[in-house]
């Protein structure tokens, strides 16, 4: 563990300062790292004299690995070949198995651990400036002399520049560049989780303001994008992506671009660089041909003790699923060319996997699976989703008569491996008509008129897929 005594008088004086300012004032500081504010559910405390921040976020920050046992209350803090391990109320630290004295006992306060300032400066190799107009607290890396000859593949000009941080839509991130740029090896986060990138060497083509936040809401997988140019010394972009529960990714590489794919972990490839195909399906653009009655599978979302979202009208999304379902039964039973089947015709709630082999058993020549959205308080519109090669055309007939019907905005035929699209055989898509989080598409969504005349639209469209009359 390096130790930075030249430090120490300054850190001191430093320290006693800021507790006295803190206890006099109750100031409760802004932290900033490497330029860029640190932001944590619980702000940095005066405790006993002694100035305690989250360590979580700190380490984060620095890229370091960190673990909490919740059976032992334990900290561990892992940076290179260093190890700290911090236990609740306890005043030692373990450093590499060394005991080290704490000015206060680690602190857990709304489950974020706390731990002095000083010791954070001290352990980690950090120099400190305290802007006291600003009542601000700047922690910087310590950059210190070499001892051994500069390695030569890690310049100090960035050998790389960013030209564009792009997200695409259907779950996936490009970043474009200029130049030379390789990815540090992720690093896999929690609470929120997230997958951390390091680009070495690297800026941005053009100045960053601080760290630049994109919300996603029309993804499963990714919630929250984050890039800042984190160190510029060596220049250092790193790259945040807050990803759902079960989400995995494919990371392609090409001539100036990289490429993130995030899917469901059962999706990721053993091999990476292997890319990801769909099933092969014969006949992926045509629908059954047949004299015959056409099996259609209706499937309204959820049901019984599963809600899905709640609208801002209190209202559940099974409700809405359900009412055109219904609507769309009583059209569909007068055609003679079409035996319409459901998953459900009253308030229960058959499973995923009941819902595909209900399907699979019929042997079905179509299946739709009706559903609204929640998102934000601005998210607003219509999707349309399909995943197998099979499904494509169908989305599209069914998304254009969606979007007639509900005359929200249009936000697309999408590709995503929803369980009932992805694990049926036959033709098969899942509709977002609106957003239920969203005043305006609620009010339409729970429309009685709006619904017959989204089901009435839905019918027209399974009707021009099957090209019946």
């Amino acid at each position: 563990m390096k130790k930075f005594v030249s430090m120490l008088l300054f850190m001191s004086v430093f320290f006693t300062m800021f507790a006295t300012v803190g206890q006099a004032a109750e100031v409760i500081p802004k932290l900033f790292l490497n330029g860029l504010q640190l932001k944590s559910d619980v702000n940095p405390q005066i405790i006993n004299s002694s100035t305690v921040v989250p360590v979580r976020t700190i380490s984060e920050g620095l890229g370091f690995q960190i673990d909490w046992d919740s059976k032992t209350k334990t900290v561990t803090v892992i940076h290179g070949d260093n190890v700290i391990k911090l236990k609740e109320n306890d005043k030692t630290a373990l450093v590499n198995n060394q005991k080290v004295q704490l000015d206060t006992p680690t602190t857990i306060i709304k489950g974020t651990t706390l731990v002095p300032l000083r010791f954070i400066g001290e352990q980690y190799g950090l120099k400190f400036e305290y802007k006291a107009t600003e009542k601000e607290v700047h922690m910087y890396q310590e950059s210190t002399v070499p001892t051994e000859p500069t390695d030569p593949s890690q310049p100090a000009e960035p050998t790389g520049t960013i030209t564009e941080v792009a997200y695409n839509g259907n779950s996936s991130l490009t970043v474009k560049y200029d130049g030379v740029m390789k990815a540090n090896k992720p690093l896999l986060l929690e609470n929120p989780k997230r997958v951390v990138f390091d680009f070495p060497n690297t800026a941005f083509a053009t100045v960053l303001s601080g760290q630049m936040e994109v919300n996603v809401t029309d993804s499963t997988y990714l919630q929250k994008i984050r890039y800042s140019l984190f160190s510029s010394t060596p220049a250092t972009v790193r790259l945040v992506l807050e990803i759902s529960e079960n989400t995995g990714y494919v990371l392609t590489e090409d001539l100036g671009k990289f490429e993130l794919t995030f899917l469901s972990l059962t999706d990721v490839p053993t091999d990476p660089s292997i890319p990801i195909e769909p099933p092969i399906v014969v006949n992926p653009e045509n629908p059954p041909s047949s004299n015959d009655v056409y099996d259609v599978v209706i499937d309204p979302g959820h049901g019984g003790s599963d809600p899905g979202a709640k609208s801002v009208l209190n209202k559940w999304e099974k409700e809405f699923n359900l009412n055109v379902a219904l609507k769309m039964k009583a059209l569909l039973e007068k055609e003679t060319k079409i035996k319409v089947h459901f998953t459900r015709t009253g308030d229960t709630y058959p499973t995923l996997d009941e819902r595909v082999k209900f399907a699979e058993n019929l042997k079905a020549d179509l299946f739709l699976s009706i559903h609204a959205n929640s998102g934000g308080s601005t998210a607003s519109g219509t999707e349309t989703y399909y995943y197998r090669d099979n499904s494509k055309a169908l989305a599209g007939v069914i998304h254009k008569h969606l979007i007639a019907a509900t005359g929200l905005k249009d936000r697309g035929v999408k590709k995503e491996a929803y369980k009932v699209i992805k694990q049926t055989t036959m033709p098969a898509v899942l509709i977002e008509a609106g957003f239920l989080s969203n005043t305006s598409d609620a009010k339409m969504l729970f429309d009685d008129a709006a619904q017959s005349r989204i089901a009435a639209e839905l019918v027209a469209g399974i009707k021009e897929y099957l090209k019946v009359k």
